[in-house]
């Protein structure tokens, strides 16, 4: 890469990937930002959130001069999430009046609907949040003519997990909640440290919104802070009227350590410009990450990769690679993302073992690497691949792995190496496991 290429993409991360400015507006479409779907036939990736039956949210219109219906619009339902990071779920009610669409004025959320339609039927379409329910009041030439209430019932779903929507960024601390199996919730975590680096302490930012839940104040949606060892809970008022205890739980260390150690063994085939020392051979992996932040969205990295029948008198190939790599993106209702690496690589090459002649050299190829969260709808597991590329004239290096799992993980790795005449190609599987955290 020369070095305009290298500046442009040094710029491009430390400017940061773009977003649009929160809105001032109270309503949930302004405040919140689209959550993309990906649709493969039947198959819909990153949508794992519930679907609601539309049964479990009452609207009742009350009395009226004139006839008014309102009635929820099949497939409507979308999520959203909003400037808190809350997910939640949105659908469309269309409320019609027998009147002009002139003579009718509705009350939506502090906003004034203007309704269409001909002169024998007014109708609109309002956009509803599930978990608030709301009221909508009309008016017929200037006086109040009826109301239209949302509500949520008791749900109908016989599972907890089939209407829990647990966010993805709750998966690490394994969060639960207890006493609303009744009722559809939507949740979302965030990690913040307190007190200096290597004594820092996790607190645990727990944001929640439940349909027809409140606090007997009627507040919502509410929010758990957690540490270690100690659960929250609180009197709320349920979706069937009556008082209950709700108890909120997360999986927290005492300590927050942001240097983590993980090693990995495996099997691995070795081909070299070597004469002796080819074939089928073991594999040593060190892995370490420092993180910069609590999202590992900023961190240091650092792999280490060695393969030889016999480190001392066959071909020894070593790998080592420190880089700095950040988020440069995160999509797909932020499960997918996708990180820019920067760094140095370390090739020592021994092509017959480490008690002869050392070849040492210092490689600067570039990287990219793509992560799913919750891969395979199983929960702290994640799914992801990456490269490194140095494709010059005379120097050439690939490494390219795949790697799936998470405190335990398998990983397929290659990697190919020439520089003029010496050459050295590692490929296979290794399973790593964590070996320490520090700091």
């Amino acid at each position: 890469m020369n070095t305009s290429c290298q500046a442009a993409v040094l710029l491009l991360l430390l400017s940061g990937p773009a977003e649009a400015s929160p809105s001032s507006s109270g309503d949930p479409l302004d405040q919140a930002r689209w959550i993309p779907r990906i649709n493969v036939g039947p198959l819909v990736v990153s949508d794992d959130h519930p679907v609601f039956d539309f049964a479990d949210f009452s609207v009742k219109v009350d009395s009226a001069a004139i006839p008014v219906e309102a009635r929820w619009m099949s497939g409507s339902t979308r999520w959203v999430r909003g400037a808190d990071g809350l997910a939640v779920p949105l659908a469309r009610l269309r409320v019609s009046v027998r009147a002009a669409p002139e003579r009718v004025a509705l009350r939506w959320r502090d906003r004034a609907i203007l309704l269409q339609g001909g002169p024998d039927e007014a109708f609109t379409e309002l956009f509803v949040p599930l978990l608030d329910g709301g009221e909508a009041r009309l008016d017929l030439d200037g006086r109040p003519l009826t109301r239209v209430r949302v509500g949520a019932r008791v749900a109908s779903a016989t599972l907890p997990a089939a209407r829990h929507a647990i966010d993805h960024s709750c998966s690490p601390w394994r969060v639960t909640i207890a006493g609303l199996d009744d009722s559809l919730l939507s949740m979302n975590c965030r990690l913040i440290l307190t007190g200096r680096i290597g004594s820092e302490e996790p607190l645990l930012d727990v944001r929640w919104a439940a349909a027809g839940v409140s606090l007997p104040g009627g507040s919502m949606p509410m929010t758990a802070q957690l540490r270690s060892g100690q659960s929250a809970k609180a009197t709320v008022l349920g979706p069937d009227g009556k008082s209950r205890v709700v108890e909120i739980s997360a999986r927290l260390a005492p300590r927050w350590r942001r240097l983590r150690l993980a090693y990995g063994l495996g099997p691995y085939g070795l081909s070299s410009s070597a004469p002796t020392g080819n074939g089928t051979t073991g594999s040593v992996m060190l892995y370490a990450n420092f993180r910069l932040r609590p999202e590992d969205n900023l961190s240091l990295r650092s792999f280490e990769a060695a393969v030889s029948q016999s480190p001392l008198n066959t071909v020894f190939f070593n790998n080592l690679g420190l880089y700095f790599a950040y988020d440069l993106a995160r999509v797909l209702d932020q499960r997918l993302l996708i990180t820019a690496m920067l760094g140095m690589q370390g090739v020592t090459f021994a092509p017959q073992g480490l008690s002869r002649k050392i070849y040492n050299e210092i490689l600067f190829p570039q990287g990219l690497e793509a992560t799913y969260v919750d891969a395979f709808g199983k929960k702290n597991r994640t799914l992801s691949g990456g490269m490194f590329l140095q494709p010059t004239t005379n120097k050439h290096y690939h490494n390219i792995w795949l790697r799936y799992g998470g405190r335990w993980f398998g990983e397929l790795n290659y990697i190919s190496w020439r520089s003029y005449d010496r050459s050295a190609r590692m490929w296979g599987v290794s399973i790593g496991a964590p070996l320490a955290q520090l700091f």
